[in-house]
């Protein structure tokens, strides 16, 4: 456990519908976190709303309250707390999750992050940690960086980063990297290979960067260095139809994975212009152009 004894309380607030699930995480997060936090609950959108005036560091939403649908409590709170602090968006049945449309408006709409139903509570705890305690490496400010780039110098670094690309067509896509490999990858419905591909396509919109992994999901198991290659010869070659393809199959367990190759093969490809931008509590990486740092 990181020490947190130099940390001033954290306020967290949980609106959720369920009480009894409201109870055991604020049990679970208390235990994790003794003397660190500081949790309210709130059983309605109303009851959210007022407590939301408090700016807590933390508030966990839930996708359906007894007066409100979660997804239209979004962008309310998240003017009341401020875009430095941390939403995440609870949704889903347990049964199949969040669907990707849902999820994509959350995340338009300000989520900092999606939990899916049932509730993963060491990676829930996990995540809250990083985003309360993170371990930033030193970079400086950048801008013009293309996608591929982005991927490669986190790739280097060895670090915890989740990029969000939003489109300013509306689409939204996520490339989650655990100590610089890349384990998930989602473009609306897409994911793997073929959602990386899309995203290189994006030419307009904005990039926002946790210092962070906001997602347990691990549909990935091509080394990223070959992801980035690859990505960088088919950019040359020209973009194909999505219908699946090596490294995909690969990642099925169809084919051997290869060992990482030399760094000092891979060069850098030209793909969706990126540059600085917006991020929550941190240096930011966006298509804009525009410095917080």
């Amino acid at each position: 456990m990181f020490d947190t004894s130099e940390q001033e309380n954290v306020v967290v607030l949980l609106a959720l519908g369920n009480a009894n699930e409201a109870v055991s995480l604020e049990q679970h997060l208390s235990k994790e976190f003794p003397d660190t936090m500081e949790i309210y609950r709130a059983p309605s959108g109303f009851d959210a709303m007022s407590l939301a005036m408090n700016r807590p560091r933390i508030v966990l939403l839930d996708q359906r309250l007894p007066d409100v649908m979660g997804l239209d409590m979004i962008e309310p709170i998240r003017d009341q707390i401020g875009k430095e602090n941390y939403l995440i968006f609870l949704g889903g049945s347990g049964k199949g999750g969040m669907r990707p449309g849902m999820r994509d408006e959350a995340l338009k709409r300000g989520a900092s992050a999606i939990c899916d139903r049932p509730i993963d509570f060491e990676w829930l705890t996990q995540m809250v940690r990083q985003l309360l305690f993170p371990e930033v490496p030193e970079h400086p400010h950048l801008h013009g960086l293309e996608l591929l780039d982005l991927i490669q110098m986190f790739h280097q670094k060895r670090c915890d980063r989740t990029m969000r690309i939003f489109a300013k067509d509306g689409r939204v896509g996520s490339i989650y990297m655990n100590r610089g490999e890349i384990t998930h990858v989602e473009a609306g419905a897409m994911h793997g290979f073929d959602a990386i591909l899309d995203l290189m396509q994006w030419t307009e919109g904005r990039i926002v960067v946790f210092d962070a992994i906001l997602s347990s999901e691990r549909t990935n198991k091509v080394p990223t260095m070959h992801l980035i290659m690859e990505a960088a010869r088919i950019m040359d070659e020209g973009f194909p139809e999505p219908e699946g393809n090596a490294l995909d199959a690969m990642a099925d367990g169809d084919s051997e994975v290869l060992p990482p190759p030399n760094t000092a093969e891979v060069r850098s490809a030209s793909g969706a212009q990126a540059g600085g931008g917006e991020r929550f509590n941190m240096p930011a990486l966006d298509f804009d152009t525009h410095d917080e740092s």
